[in-house]
């Protein structure tokens, strides 16, 4: 039989530490797997009980007992980096406080902002082809709302955005 081997208290109180403040559910998952090990449930009733097989649970202990917490973590997944996922709201902000008919590749006569139109503005202007899914998370995970368009006030004059913050800045005052 293995079981994860938490040496003495300290370690112990790392291990508590680590699942009271864990975020990710892969990561608590993992340190769930090591703290009822070291409470000597069996790798067999692990595997039942988390619904993973016996193999990763023997390797999630195993890398446990070899060297702690910091070898047990996940490995940063590898692959494509994001194109647009990293985006901030001041970037979209800045896509999004023009209508797209002040965009002249998108041709188009609109003023209302779709995820479609966000599509075809990344491609034209920044030669980046995403999936909509792709564009609507981006927008979430900045709380940019994606639901009902709001009415939206423009103008193609350059200095439009000048001008509307004086209006505002003049109202505010009075």
């Amino acid at each position: 039989m293995i079981y994860a081997k938490v040496k003495d208290q300290e370690e112990q109180k790392q291990l508590d530490d680590a699942l009271d403040s864990s975020k990710s559910k892969k990561w608590y998952r993992r340190l769930q797997v090591v703290a009822n090990s070291a409470k000597k449930f069996t790798v067999k009733q692990l595997s039942i009980m988390f619904a993973i097989s016996e193999a990763t649970i023997r390797s999630y202990i195993q890398l446990y007992n070899e060297g702690g917490l910091d070898k047990l973590a996940p490995l940063k997944q590898t692959g494509r980096p994001p194109k647009i996922a990293n985006w901030t709201k001041e970037q979209w902000s800045e896509v999004l406080e023009r209508t797209p008919d002040q965009y002249e590749k998108l041709n188009t006569h609109s003023r209302a902002w779709i995820l479609e139109r966000l599509s075809l503005y990344l491609k034209e202007y920044h030669q980046i082809e995403v999936s909509i899914v792709s564009i609507h998370n981006s927008l979430e995970k900045t709380k940019i709302r994606t639901g009902r368009n709001k009415l939206r006030v423009g103008s193609n004059d350059p200095d439009y955005v000048v001008k509307r913050a004086h209006v505002e800045a003049v109202q505010i005052l009075h």
